[in-house]
């Protein structure tokens, strides 16, 4: 348990719990509104006094009274607002994590949006509170104005970029100080997938430093309550993000971590009838070598076909590998049939490294033809016929998927789209 989400618990459970109060009449609160704007000094601060000492109660009077007449109160009220709001919110948090069988209080912001995510336990309440008290302007500011959150959210990934940036200056060639914590890990995922904030184009693709170094993946690979709850808010995030490259990168992270739970979003990816979107989808399809199974051939049989091209890629020995989108359908159907790709003419400097698109190319249409023609051979051959035998029909040539290292490309050579 890091220090700061144990400094944050503690506050929040120290806080006293706020006893049952005696209704306070509505003319009172307005009342000392009212006050604010007195003429005597002395009055206008004891009103102050009483309204914060009140906490959470005052907070509708207060919002009210931003809006009155009399300058000095409605300048006031704004100054006393936030602190009174600050009181509501750490009574709220309070009891939240108190009881974690006790219904969730009413009245925090994005609460019902976290815990429908993660489910509602002991885990996921503390890494809510952790989150919110430190990120509270800008959850709270996507209930309300998501253009204005979704600055602040720029911000932080922009804060984060340019603090990386100091670091690589420095000598300091590491992506794992980008998160202070596991706060700032489930702020950044929860926000991610807030699609009110991400529909606002704030030009985030500086966010996508967070997805390198080992901070997420180890965040989602432990077995902590509070990491089940990271896990799950990965999982939303990657089936909401808008940006493609950066919902490929999360796959990336998924197959590395061996996240079973994450192949239902690849396969809605591919089962979409997107014709327009089939380069996230080829770059989705390898991740089904490790997280799908040789049931999932049958997916791919709509791309066999597709002659749509990707890429083209030298690897730095001058030749030219175009890569087309049933390359790729038909690379991963072999490796889920327990096939050999290098029996059907793909490069074997790419032995067991097909977690990405750019390795199943080909140098010429005579070997990509070739290729195709064999597959579809051995295919209508050996798995109509376990088809027929039953599910549990196993062919003798399969030997299960190759297994794939998670390695970035490494070419040196331009890469022409």
């Amino acid at each position: 348990m890091g220090v700061l989400f144990t400094f944050c618990i503690a506050a929040l459970v120290s806080l006293p719990t706020p006893p049952v109060p005696v209704p306070a009449s509505n003319a009172r609160l307005a009342e000392l509104v009212r006050k604010l704007g007195d003429k005597s000094y002395r009055n206008r601060e004891s009103a102050a006094r009483e309204l914060l000492r009140r906490g959470s109660a005052s907070v509708a009077a207060l919002t009210e009274g931003t809006k009155d007449a009399d300058p000095e109160v409605s300048e006031r009220c704004r100054q006393l607002l936030p602190q009174a709001a600050a009181l509501e919110r750490n009574e709220k948090l309070a009891l939240l994590i108190k009881d974690p069988s006790a219904p969730p209080p009413k009245g925090l912001a994005g609460l019902e949006r976290f815990l429908k995510v993660t489910g509602d336990d002991k885990g996921a309440r503390e890494l809510y509170a952790e989150m919110l008290s430190i990120h509270y302007r800008t959850i709270e500011a996507a209930e309300t104005n998501p253009r204005e959150a979704a600055e602040q959210y720029r911000l932080f990934c922009d804060d984060a970029y340019n603090r990386w940036q100091i670091n690589m200056r420095n000598g300091k060639y590491s992506y794992d100080n980008m998160f202070s914590g596991r706060a700032e890990i489930a702020f950044f995922l929860f926000v991610s997938a807030d699609t009110r904030v991400r529909k606002i184009d704030m030009e985030v693709s500086r966010s996508s430093i967070f997805l390198n170094g080992n901070q997420i993946n180890t965040a989602i690979n432990g077995k902590e309550a509070v990491n089940a709850a990271m896990r799950k808010l990965f999982l939303d995030w990657l089936e909401h993000e808008p940006q493609t490259y950066l919902q490929q990168r999360g796959l990336q992270l998924a197959a590395q971590a061996n996240m079973k739970e994450a192949l239902p979003i690849v396969v809605r990816m591919l089962e979409k009838p997107d014709k327009n979107n089939s380069y996230a989808k080829a770059q989705a399809m390898p991740f089904l070598v490790k997280l799908g199974s040789k049931e999932h051939i049958k997916l791919l049989e709509p791309y066999v076909s597709d002659t749509s091209q990707l890429t083209t890629i030298n690897f730095g020995d001058g030749r030219m590998f175009t890569v087309q989108v049933r390359d790729v359908a038909m690379g991963v159907q072999l490796q889920l049939a327990g096939q050999n790709m290098l029996d059907y003419g793909f490069d074997n400097r790419f032995k067991n490294n097909w977690l990405y698109y750019h390795y199943y190319g080909f140098p010429d249409d005579k070997s990509r033809d070739d290729a195709h023609a064999k597959w579809k051979e051995w295919a209508k051959k050996n798995l109509a016929t376990e088809e027929k035998k039953g599910p549990e029909a196993k062919t003798p040539d399969a030997k299960g998927p190759e297994k794939s290292e998670s390695k970035p490309p490494e070419a040196k050579g331009p890469e022409k789209k």
